[in-house]
């Protein structure tokens, strides 16, 4: 585990230190063992702690949805029929309705980590849900039956972002995986009663057309779990990891926080090993878990002549052995991540590359209880397997990620592999039969996704405890708040930020209170630029987090960060070159250009601070000198009456009246209050402008204090003026012999 002093020691587990009976206010110390193991909590007084309903609820919904779905699936040869439909034209209708399940969970779960999360699940999985249902039952062609069933998926994307993330804040810790496994059971009890369902209706009904009358009844239900689903309790984000954490009065989640960017979620979860990885294995494994429902139902049809009926009661067969699996998994599950979380990666590895092997041997079984005999207890393995996912997507993402962490679950099971799977089992089961389609899509996926998420084994202890460490620190700026604290402008926390592989920021901490002026100096490619962009969030952060103002901006766009009053004045890069200065004057007030007279008044102001720009109104900014640049760029960085202000090397290329110009700047926005973290080339400069000194090497602080203190460490600082481009070494540093 890494703490937010950078430090490395012994592995803690996650699970352990999150459910520690009575946790120090103070910052958790990296322990030199694994702490010791914690039972998991049972079923029973789990849901008694969380509530039956939420849990019940949900998976009703979630069921209905797969009962949708698997009706679909066991009257694909009925409705290809009817609607003369090719393979490939209805596979094609089952990779669409995919993609819009989850790429409508993109804005749902962008929403879900925004607003109350209960209103999204009974707007999307009901009402549209069942309008679309009963629209698929009415279709009449190839794009009728599309219509619906994009309709349908868009009003059912909300379950994988928001289902889960209720779930895992409405629970304890140590019963989650338990709890994803009882909701995960819908699915298999929803697919297990679709198809008796649709074979009931259809023999009752009679006619070619009676598979219409199957989604018309199925669209009652979602109407009444709607009315239910708004009388659910909203849970705390959070509460879980809360409840075993805070001890004290001061609750973490009271934090107020800026509104979540689906961008900088993404980053921040793509960087953490074991997320990527798992991110890669669920996408391959996408080629299986998409085409196989539709494919078995035509593979029943050819092989052995079965009947709508008889093929629902083969689909509902096999379900017994998922929902036996899924429930196993997640009791499995709970045992492993509260001792040796590496052993649910096995757990997964292992069960996929088993249902890879076994499910098309089944099919090659020469009769069909055999097959049925086999494909339940792949279908088990398989169930097994999928357990794991989402418990360690839980525990891997920040709370506040939740929803956006799930959504890029799903997102990965079709853009890496869900798409191309369904059509390319539909091509080659066009061509070669629905048997041989898939064993060739099923063996390959299962493998490549088992090795992928084996490869996570190493990372995950590591990531659990670093999601851990950062939700302890939390708490613990709750409490120093809690006891009268002092809020800094901002403050930075074991913030890391790497490029590919390369780490360039390692564990920074960072406090600047209002008004100060803070030199943020370094060598070259010490990560100064980096860490200005990072607490913009132009730069993904890896793990870490950022305040402004006592307000969690980690997770916010930059759009959101510059409305708090974060303004970035980069170095060289502040202008448009092609437009002319009253054009990029107009671009700087862009937070507020719908209010005229503040634009007329503002740009007035900084005019007549900067008198030569207004000379030179139309002007393009790229005829301008380098320290006319300079001076426009910082004009665009006052428009934004910034509270924090960051600037990347204010000097670089000036002439010294220049320069001089805008140190009175910086001296008139100082006593105006304005917070300012300065990366500055010249030394001397920064030091005669600043109160504090942050001295940064190969990504991590190596002085933090006073100003003039710094000129004393001629350690740190020869390095920065023996640079091959750098000024000459000043006199006061000369005089002085080099310490090591």
């Amino acid at each position: 585990m890494m703490t937010s002093g950078g430090n490395s020691g012994g592995a803690v587990d996650a699970l352990a230190l999150l459910t520690a009976a009575e946790p120090p206010p103070q910052p958790v110390a990296v322990a030199s063992e694994p702490a010791p193991p914690v039972a998991p909590l049972g079923l029973r007084p789990a849901l008694a702690s969380g509530g039956r309903g939420l849990v019940i609820v949900l998976a009703l919904v979630q069921m209905m949805d797969y009962l949708d779905s698997s009706a679909l699936a066991t009257l694909a040869p009925d409705i290809q029929r009817t609607l003369h439909l090719s393979d490939t034209a209805f596979n094609a209708v089952i990779s669409v309705q995919a993609a819009v399940f989850v790429l409508g969970a993109v804005p749902l779960g962008l929403l879900a980590d925004r607003s109350r999360r209960r209103l999204l699940v009974a707007g999307a999985a009901a009402g549209v849900a069942a309008l679309a249902t009963v629209a698929t039952g009415a279709a009449r062609g190839l794009g009728p039956l599309l219509l619906a069933r994009i309709a349908n998926e868009a009003g059912q994307s909300a379950i994988l972002p928001v289902h889960n993330a209720l779930l895992a804040d409405g629970y304890p810790l140590r019963a989650r995986a338990r709890i994803f496994g009882l909701h995960g059971a819908a699915a298999p009890i929803g697919t297990l009663l679709g198809p008796l369902v649709a074979g009931g209706v259809v023999a009752l009904v009679g006619g070619t057309a009676a598979w219409r009358w199957v989604f018309v009844l199925c669209a009652v239900p979602s109407l009444v779990l709607a009315l239910l689903v708004t009388r659910l309790r909203e849970p705390v984000r959070g509460a879980a990891e809360i409840a075993e954490l805070c001890s004290t009065d001061a609750d973490p989640s009271a934090e107020t926080a800026a509104p979540v960017s689906l961008q900088s979620a993404a980053a921040r979860m793509l960087a953490v090993p074991t997320f990527r990885r798992l991110f890669l294995a669920v996408g391959v494994l996408g080629f299986v878990l998409i085409a196989v429902p539709t494919s078995f139902s035509l593979y029943l049809d050819r092989a052995f002549r079965l009947s709508t009926g008889q093929r629902g009661l083969v689909i509902a067969l096999v379900e017994i052995g998922a929902v036996a699996g899924v429930l196993l998994g997640g009791a499995l599950t709970d045992r492993f991540l509260t001792t040796r979380p590496e052993r649910a990666l096995h757990l997964m590895a292992a069960t996929t590359a088993l249902f890879g092997v076994l499910f098309p041997l089944a099919l090659a079984l020469p009769s069909l209880p055999l097959v049925v005999i086999g494909v339940v207890l792949a279908k088990g393995l398989q169930s097994i397997g999928i357990v794991p996912v989402y418990g360690l997507v839980a525990g891997l993402a920040p709370y506040r990620l939740r929803s956006s962490a799930f959504t890029l679950l799903g997102l990965s099971i079709f853009l890496l592999g869900g798409f191309a799977g369904a059509l390319l089992t539909g091509v080659i089961s066009d061509a070669h039969g629905p048997q041989f389609a898939l064993t060739v899509v099923v063996v390959p996926a299962c493998l490549i996704s088992a090795l992928v998420a084996r490869s996570a084994t190493g990372t995950v202890a590591a990531d659990l405890s670093a999601t851990a460490a950062d939700l302890l620190e939390e708490r613990d700026e709750a409490v120093r708040r809690s006891a009268g604290g002092v809020v800094p402008a901002l403050q930075v926390r074991d913030l890391h930020v790497a490029y590919g592989s390369t780490k360039v920021l390692t564990g920074i901490d960072l406090d600047v209170q209002a008004g100060e002026v803070v030199a943020l100096l370094g060598t070259n490619g010490a990560g100064k630029s980096t860490l200005l962009r990072a607490l913009t969030g132009l730069t993904p952060t890896g793990r870490g987090t950022v305040r402004l103002d006592g307000r969690d901006i980690t997770f916010s766009d930059p759009a959101d960060r510059v409305a708090g009053g974060m303004v970035h004045l980069a170095g060289g890069k502040a202008v448009f070159a092609t437009m002319s200065v009253r054009e990029n004057l107009l671009v700087g007030t862009h937070t507020y250009a719908w209010e005229a007279a503040r634009v007329r008044d503002q740009v007035a102001a900084v005019l007549l601070r900067f008198p030569v720009l207004a000379e030179r109104l139309d002007q393009s900014a790229g005829s301008l000198s380098g320290g006319e640049q300079q001076l426009l760029a910082m004009a665009k960085a006052l428009l934004l009456s910034p509270r924090v202000l960051l600037i990347d090397e204010l000097s670089l290329g000036l002439a010294p009246a220049v320069v001089q110009d805008l140190v009175v700047v910086l001296a008139e926005l100082r006593a105006g209050g304005v917070t300012v973290v300065l990366v500055e080339q010249s030394v001397n400069l920064a030091l005669s402008l600043a109160d504090r000194a942050v001295f940064l090497e190969k990504g991590t602080v190596q002085y933090d204090g006073p100003a003039a203190g710094l000129l004393e460490r001629t350690d740190l600082l020869r390095a920065v003026f023996l640079a091959a481009d750098g000024p000459a070494l000043p006199v006061s540093l000369r005089t002085q012999p080099a310490t090591r």
